[in-house]
């Protein structure tokens, strides 16, 4: 019986297991805690979308070098996200590490498709995506991503093999 209940490819094989960060993504190190786990040990299902947006927050400011929080508060260009999906393939456990990573999957007009690993000892633990969607936190309404925002990101999309 496999140990996962994530998608399988064409020969059976899971998909997310195949997918380990390549040398150019932006890693951040987590300790999964005590308040991070059900009172199994493993790391109850919510917790892991905290931390999504955290390394989104942490790869903005220190791996694009855009101050996330000056984004939102002097900027007023707020990046929710509107889908979010996981892929948990092994459970992670109190005292180990987690290793998130971020990939930019695809850059739209106004939208950003975000893939998110997480690893321990470098073996896949979950494989996440989100789409945030650039917004004017004036009205709340979707805007082009800014020009700046996306040759960045294109930057880092090809500084990671994309």
């Amino acid at each position: 019986m496999p140990d996962t209940l994530a998608r399988l490819d064409k020969h059976g094989q899971n998909e997310a297991r195949h997918r380990p960060l390549p040398p150019g993504a932006f890693r951040v190190h987590r300790p999964i805690r005590f308040s991070h786990t059900d009172p199994a040990g493993i790391v109850y299902f919510p917790v892991y979308f905290d931390m999504f947006n955290g390394v989104v927050e942490d790869w903005f400011t220190h791996g694009l070098n855009i101050n996330y929080a000056s984004l939102i508060l002097d900027q007023r260009i707020g990046l929710p996200i509107v889908r979010a999906e996981c892929d948990f393939v092994i459970p992670s456990r109190m005292g180990e590490t987690l290793t998130l990573g971020i990939l930019v999957e695809r850059i739209g007009r106004s939208s950003i498709g975000i893939g998110i690993t997480g690893e321990v000892a470098g073996t896949v633990r979950l494989s996440g995506r989100l789409t945030v969607v650039a917004t004017a936190l004036d009205n709340f309404g979707s805007i082009p991503i800014p020009s700046e925002l996306r040759a960045t990101l294109e930057a880092y999309r090809a500084a990671c093999g994309a």
